[in-house]
């Protein structure tokens, strides 16, 4: 996430007030925890990170994940679904 913010060009504060116009009530120390990775992001949230980024969701995945999600997902459901 980090890579694409700043290949545009933007602060966090502008990724923030992006999301914030999308709808998402966020701040630029959220994007911190997520481009930290310190925080969980829950489909919807990164479907809407992927939409303003401009990019697909899978793209958010570091690149040796891209292409296994649908083959890790079964794997990992039960273990998110608990917290």
């Amino acid at each position: 996430m980090r890579k694409i913010r700043t290949h545009k060009g933007w602060t966090q504060n502008q990724l923030a007030l992006k999301l914030q116009l999308f709808g998402w009530d966020t701040s630029r120390e959220s994007v911190t925890r997520l481009e930290n990775q310190s925080r969980r992001v829950p489909d919807l949230e990164m479907f809407v990170v992927a939409r303003i980024l401009g990019v697909k969701a899978d793209e958010l995945f570091p690149r040796n994940l891209r292409g296994k999600v649908k083959e890790l997902a079964p794997h990992y459901r039960g273990k998110l679904s608990r917290g």
